[in-house]
């Protein structure tokens, strides 16, 4: 069931722009506050809870995708692994799965959406999530989980060049990973918003959505 909400903008971010000078960038979005697009966000219920697992470095970075998912799913929430004061919460209870395509994780499937089912996510380069599916307690005992390749969409993340052939940025796999376990389409609403999330990032930037795309389709 999807509804939508105001949402009020996330704990600062801080952030330089092209030129050097400190910009405060709203914690939710990561959009320079004037930009910030929470409002519009729009709100999911999914019967999953989503545990995004983010390495430290990424709770700064504007352009980290997990945050952004976890700010339009009910239930979900956003663990930040590797702080010095940081401490170890008990995970929801429930089967776990964990989201990272390992050598021995098995395809993702409907049977997965079992009552109390927890989606654990990492959030990082692939050696930063590689990491935390070995050496996080939330992954403990979790099935290793990867995405079905009937699923499997070309990643439109932009704002950071990715050096895996086939990967996606962590909404693109969350946004996947609920079409399965919530029915087709679900995640259509974090797609949509993802989209216009980024093409906001790229004005920032100085470029064109429309430029950006036209460059892909050369």
């Amino acid at each position: 069931m999807r509804y939508q909400r105001p949402m009020e903008q996330g704990p600062r971010l801080g952030g330089l722009d092209r030129r050097g000078w400190q910009r405060v960038r709203c914690g939710g979005c990561g959009l320079p506050e004037e930009g910030c697009v929470c409002a519009t966000l729009p709100r999911l219920r999914p019967r999953t809870r989503v545990v995004v697992v983010m390495h430290h470095v990424e709770a700064i970075r504007s352009t980290n995708t997990g945050r952004l998912a976890a700010r339009m799913l009910d239930g979900a929430e956003v663990r930040v692994r590797g702080l010095r004061d940081g401490v170890e919460r008990a995970m929801p209870g429930g089967p776990r799965l964990v989201l990272f395509p390992h050598d021995d994780a098995r395809e993702l499937t409907a049977d997965d959406a079992r009552e109390g089912a927890v989606l654990v996510v990492p959030d990082g380069t692939w050696t930063q999530a590689r990491r935390i599916v070995r050496r996080d307690p939330s992954a403990r005992d979790a099935t290793r989980v990867r995405l079905p390749t009937a699923v499997a969409r070309e990643t439109a993340y932009a704002l950071r060049r990715n050096p895996h052939e086939g990967g996606v940025c962590t909404l693109e796999a969350i946004a996947a990973a609920l079409d399965v376990l919530e029915g087709e389409g679900f995640g259509a609403p974090l797609r949509e918003a993802f989209t216009a999330w980024q093409d906001a990032a790229l004005r920032v930037r100085g470029t064109t959505p429309e430029s950006h795309r036209h460059d892909d389709t050369a």
